[in-house]
This record gives structure tokens, C-alpha cells and sequence, in this order.
């Protein structure tokens, strides 16, 4: 029947999350018992990315034909982007998928060769992929990805929204062939997210109670906002009868770690423009340590990087937007987070 009656919210919707234990077989448990529930800003539809085919093939007539079509949704990759507020169960879980590391403090090292990844693999743990669940309020139209791995990772902060709460963004990949219809998963009801939140205030003045603050080689300046990214991408490779990919390969073609800050522009952080014009093969550190005393916190190390852009940004005072990139060195880390 047309012009239905029934709506929806856009927060009637919900993302979950929940480690396989073989990989590319879809968790089909709803309910907090086994999916952990994101708290998301909003909704996102995911990019299903079906392979369309839509030329115009040789016949009568200038025009698309139905039979010219070619539609599949085999071997191809979707993604699901959320955003939301970081807390502390879930933002470990990214972490650890990302990495590829099962504790604290997740390192990526400078001669990272990642564990790669092949359909029915056991795990025990988040290293390999995750089931993904889109919730409906619509009984029935529940979306079920199955094989996903974390492939992008963005955390950030800004002292003038939200008293500097940490939230975080970023994208699941598969090459499954998603279930857009389960008929075994009903709504969750009520909320099921967490709300242990992280704070950039608990990043606190350099040296007090264990806090350090250094961007670009400038110790203790006037932070306003970081957005910290984490990409390592994979390649989906290899097939199966019904249009699976086969194999997950990571970091191709590389690992990277960047990050983007807002520091207030006087005359210690001045030199900054200088130093990025005249840069060659010179390197500077970025580090955010919490506070000791903090319940939680998240501490990025980064001991390599080059200044990848300088320029102003006019805020309550002028401020400068640095950005920097992490190079690897003879030895160590490229970048180290650590979660407590």
C-alpha cells in the first residue's frame, strides 16, 4: 500500500560491531551480548558499490536497452563510514584491529609487515575481522556485513566544543556479499552504547602530573584541536563461487600516520613557518601523554615526522594549522597509541 503512515527517526538506528572468530562468517547474534553498540553521530549509508554496466550496446535504435544491462554486487568492496564519541571499549577494539596488535600500546613499526588475512581463519581475538551491523527500526531490514576490517581511523578533539571530548571517525571495508535482509535479527531494544569518554583537557600544561604536549618540536604550546588519522588500507584478492573475495592483504601500497593541529601563533611556535620552508630532510616529534591521574586517556607518540603544511588560522587570536606526516627511522615506531 502506498503513503504508509509509519517514520522513522534517524536516531532510530543503530551500529554494532562484534569480532568473528572465523573470518568472513557473519556473527548472527543480535542483542548486547554479542554486537557492541558504537555511539554514533548519525547514520551512514553504507557504499554497497554494485558493478553497473550500462552501455549502449549495438542494435536498433539510440537508446539504453533493458537486456544492455550487466548489474552485480560480486567481488566487489563495500565500505561502512561511521563517527561518533570515543569511549573506552570500543576505541580499543578499533585500535587493536587496525594495528594488528592485541594490547597496549598498539605500534606500528618502521618495518611493519602486516599478518594478512584469508576467509575461514580462526582468530581469538580483534586482530581479524569484525561482523558489522546496521540496525533498522524496520523488522527485518537489519544490514549484516560479514569480513570487515578497520582500514581508516581518525581521533580528534577540540577544546571549544563539547569541553574537548575525544570522538572518532572512520571506515570498514569488506568483500563479502552483505546479508541486506536477516530474517533472524530483530531490533535491539533501549540504548546499548557506552559512555566512558576520553577528554583533551586531560592532556593537561606540559610536565604536570605526567602530561606532555609537543607539536611539530614545540613543547607545551596553546592547543586548540588535533585530528589524529590512521590509514591502512587492504586489498581484497582471490574469489569463490558466489562472488567472494578470498584473501585480505594489508597496507598496500603503505601504512600512514598523520596529524593535524591548531596551536596558538606566538613567539615560541613563530618559528614554525620558517622551520616548514626551509625543511629538507629535517624532522620534528609529536607526543600527547595524558595525565597520570586520569581514569582514561589515549597517548599518541609520534618520533619521526615531517611538516607537511603551515599556514594561519584566525580564531579568538590568530592561531596556525600544522599538519605533519610520520616517516620511519632506522629503528622504533612510526607511531605508537597507547589506551588505558
Amino acid at each position: 500500500m502506498a503513503n504508509s503512515k509509519v517514520s522513522f527517526s534517524p536516531k532510530d538506528f543503530q551500529l554494532a560491531i562484534a569480532p568473528e572468530t572465523s573470518v568472513g562468517t557473519a556473527i548472527q547474534a543480535a542483542g548486547n551480548g554479542t554486537f557492541k553498540y558504537i555511539n554514533i553521530d548519525s547514520i551512514e549509508m553504507p557504499s554497497l558499490n554494485p558493478l553497473q554496466v550500462l552501455d549502449v550496446r549495438h542494435g536498433t535504435g539510440r537508446t539504453l536497452k533493458a537486456v544492455d544491462m550487466y548489474l552485480s554486487n560480486k567481488l566487489t568492496v563495500k565500505e561502512i563510514s561511521f563517527s561518533g564519541i570515543a569511549d573506552d571499549t570500543i576505541l580499543p577494539l578499533l585500535l587493536q584491529n587496525i594495528t594488528q596488535e592485541t594490547a597496549t600500546p598498539y605500534d606500528i613499526e618502521g618495518d611493519y609487515t602486516p599478518v594478512e588475512i584469508k576467509v575461514g581463519e580462526t582468530f581469538s581475538d580483534n586482530t581479524g575481522t569484525f561482523t558489522i551491523l546496521i540496525e533498522s527500526p524496520q523488522t527485518g531490514k537489519q544490514m549484516l556485513f560479514g569480513g570487515c576490517i578497520l582500514t581508516s581511523l581518525t581521533i580528534n578533539a577540540d577544546i571549544g566544543e563539547e569541553s574537548g571530548r575525544v570522538k572518532f571517525s572512520g571506515t570498514f571495508k569488506t568483500g563479502m556479499i552483505p546479508d541486506l535482509s536477516p530474517t533472524d535479527l530483530a531490533p535491539s531494544t533501549g540504548t546499548a552504547h557506552f559512555n566512558s569518554n576520553y577528554f583533551m583537557t586531560d592532556y593537561g600544561k606540559d610536565g604536570e602530573s605526567g602530561a606532555v604536549t609537543v607539536i611539530a618540536g614545540i613543547p607545551d604550546p596553546i592547543l586548540k584541536s588535533f585530528s589524529f588519522t590512521l590509514e591502512n588500507d587492504a586489498q581484497f584478492m582471490g574469489f569463490d563461487s558466489s562472488g567472494n573475495f578470498q584473501v585480505i592483504a594489508r597496507a598496500l601500497p603503505e601504512v600512514t600516520s598523520t596529524l593535524d593541529a591548531s596551536i596558538k601563533y606566538d613567539d615560541e611556535t613563530a618559528r614554525l613557518v620558517e622551520d616548514f620552508a626551509i625543511q629538507s630532510t629535517g624532522t620534528v616529534v609529536n607526543t600527547l601523554t595524558a595525565l597520570t591521574a586520569s581514569a582514561r586517556n589515549i597517548g599518541i607518540s609520534m618520533p619521526t615526522t615531517i611538516m607537511t603544511d603551515v599556514s594561519f588560522s584566525e580564531e579568538e587570536a590568530m592561531f596556525l594549522s600544522v599538519s605533519t606526516k610520520a616517516v620511519a627511522g632506522t629503528s622504533g615506531s612510526l607511531v605508537t597509541i597507547s589506551e588505558e
